[in-house]
């Protein structure tokens, strides 16, 4: 394999986010290769072909998308766990910063420059107890919200785990230590008309320094992407949603040529 030269680029309030479908590529050799011998080995401990299939193109993917923005090719990057351990890049030739989600039918990825980023994607249509889950680990003021309307749930889930990714910290942030509020919106499929609000248990003491946004690539999933904004010159981020079709047009053909 030969190393890819990047050809993409990010501005200070931009932020791009891919998704791509795991299961409609397929785990030939080349892939595979990619990876380090100590992911491969992480790869190989999943139980279940589905999970390991999902977790072997995971690692591919973020690899090969790095290598579109940076002058490094795929087998080049490096990757080190930080102190809250937060997967992050230990060669990064440029202050780009970015995230992962992924359930067994989309993996997504959010880039952007130097400003911290978390993101998540659900399955619209998964089956859970929306009750007991909003009531254990939602705030009383979201849980009010979703037993009125409990087709939300996935938004505000969503949200809160882009926030907690966002922030380095995780569940242990304590999910019930902040509020989400989604309010009216002109084109609900592409949605930042949110509120964050923090309890006095909430670390964070400045709402206003975080942007959130809901996006739904399609009827059965649910986007959710929160950025650390704080700076006074930050503008309101632009959104670049590449399709699965773009993906795929970027990505395969890199993988057939190397």
């Amino acid at each position: 394999m030969t190393d890819t030269t990047s050809n993409l680029s990010l501005a200070e309030d931009e932020i791009h986010v891919w998704i791509i479908n795991p299961q409609k590529i397929t785990a030939r050799t080349d892939i595979h290769a990619l990876l380090c011998p100590l992911e491969q080995e992480k790869v190989a401990r999943h139980r279940l072909d589905k999970a390991k299939h999902t977790g072997l193109i995971t690692r591919a993917f973020i690899r090969l998308l790095l290598s579109q923005y940076a002058p490094l090719g795929p087998k080049q990057w490096k990757f080190s766990v930080g102190k809250l351990g937060k997967p992050e890049v230990s060669n990064m030739p440029i202050p780009l910063r970015f995230n992962l989600s992924h359930n067994n039918e989309r993996i997504i990825c959010a880039l952007t420059l130097t400003k911290d980023i978390g993101c998540d994607i659900e399955n619209l249509a998964r089956k859970i107890n929306v009750d007991a889950i909003a009531k254990r680990f939602f705030s009383a003021s979201e849980y009010q919200l979703i037993k009125e309307n409990p087709s939300q749930f996935f938004e505000y889930w969503t949200l809160k785990e882009a926030f907690v990714k966002a922030t380095g910290l995780g569940i242990s942030q304590g999910l019930e230590t902040f509020s989400f509020e989604i309010h009216d919106a002109q084109d609900k499929s592409n949605h930042d008309n949110i509120s964050l609000i923090f309890n006095e248990d909430c670390k964070e003491t400045s709402p206003e320094n975080w942007y959130h946004h809901l996006l739904f690539p399609d009827q059965q999933h649910c986007i959710a992407l929160s950025v650390n904004n704080k700076k006074q010159t930050d503008k309101k981020p632009t959104i670049r949603l590449f399709s699965e079709k773009e993906t795929a047009l970027l990505f395969l053909p890199a993988l057939i040529n190397h």
